[in-house]
């Protein structure tokens, strides 16, 4: 064969290849339409799908008689799905109730469907009341969308301030109880399945699948209120008086040692704790350490009548003073006298 003949034939395998290409696309492509369509659109259905939480109400914090110290504030935003079915039949009574019920003008609610980016999604309105969540939900119209968001309240505010703590803008437990017992307070958030457009936006709600939320459990404190209020006002006296920088007091129930109050000055208000400094953020009566002073003296003077050693008439003899090292160690007030009973140990100092 000439090689202008072999050239020939190369071109006419070549160009036969190539012929075929469009051929076989075509196959595929049919054999794809064919067999896999519906395997494929439930795929692309799957990516494009997502889920928006639907946030857990938080546990509320009580004091010992039932008195709420951390309560929750709910808002409810509203959206619509305009393409259910029914709903149209509905709109109009629908949006006259929902202007009544929020003071906003029927057409506002109207153009805001109207010019709606997603066919099957638009808000219509933010920050609802409770009442107003209360009545909208009684209707019972189809397509109607209430999501839940809610916000902590300290009710007292600066009172039992460190005992509880605060939470962040997500609702989770930053500091005291409210980190302490996050895990117990927070609860279970539910998740409501949507679709989205290539921008990350919603544009429906995918079957109205919802998980609803499970709350969080309450914390019950032996923290009294009115004790605590009381304790309070006696330290910041007390600081105020002594000219200190800062003070903490805790009271307990001996018995049991149940906290009854724990208070620190300077204090803050948790429902706004960025506005206070970290030193007045700081329960010093849990994170510092203080030297036990003469209440560590009880020690000895317990020891001593358990093991029968004294009674609690008893006189213990007293030097008239005593040096410890380099320390003299007298009487409280340069008192000199030569006995002390019991009862009046915490005048003395002691040496271990």
């Amino acid at each position: 064969m000439k090689p202008k003949d072999q050239i020939l034939a190369r071109m006419y395998v070549v160009l036969t290849l190539l012929g075929l290409v469009p051929v076989a696309v075509a196959a595929q492509m049919g054999r794809i339409v064919a067999m896999e369509t519906d395997a494929l659109r439930e795929q692309a259905q799957a990516q494009a799908r997502s889920t928006v939480p639907i946030p857990a109400m938080r546990g509320t914090i009580l004091d010992r008689d039932g008195r709420g110290l951390a309560t929750n504030t709910a808002r409810y935003d509203l959206a619509l799905d305009p393409t259910v079915k029914d709903f149209q039949e509905q709109a109009d009574s629908f949006f006259d109730k929902l202007a009544a019920v929020t003071d906003v003008p029927v057409s506002q609610y109207r153009r805001r469907v109207a010019t709606r980016s997603s066919p099957q999604y638009v808000r219509l309105h933010d920050d609802l009341r409770p009442d107003q969540y209360d009545q909208i939900e009684s209707w019972d119209v189809p397509g109607v969308i209430l999501t839940p968001e809610f916000g902590r309240r300290y009710n007292y505010e600066t009172t039992a301030a460190h005992v509880m703590g605060h939470v962040g803008a997500e609702g989770t437990g930053l500091a005291g109880l409210e980190l302490a017992y996050d895990d117990t307070l927070s609860g279970t958030p539910g998740r409501r399945i949507v679709r989205r457009n290539r921008k990350g936006e919603i544009e429906a709600y995918v079957g109205g699948k919802v998980v609803q939320p499970d709350r969080g459990d309450d914390l019950v404190l032996t923290i009294d209120l009115v004790r605590q209020a009381a304790l309070e006002t006696e330290l910041q006296r007390g600081v105020r008086e002594s000219g200190a920088a800062w003070g903490t007091a805790v009271a307990m129930n001996p018995n049991t040692g149940a906290i009854l109050a724990m208070a620190n000055v300077p204090t803050y208000n948790p429902n706004r704790p960025g506005a206070a400094s970290d030193a007045a953020r700081r329960n010093r009566a849990v994170t510092d350490r203080f030297e036990p002073g003469s209440t560590y003296k009880l020690v000895g003077a317990v020891a001593a009548v358990e093991q029968g050693i004294v009674s609690l008439d008893d006189s213990v003899p007293v030097e008239r003073d005593r040096q410890f090292g380099r320390v003299d160690l007298v009487p409280r007030g340069g008192d000199h006298r030569l006995e002390i009973a019991l009862s009046g140990i915490s005048d003395y100092p002691t040496v271990l």
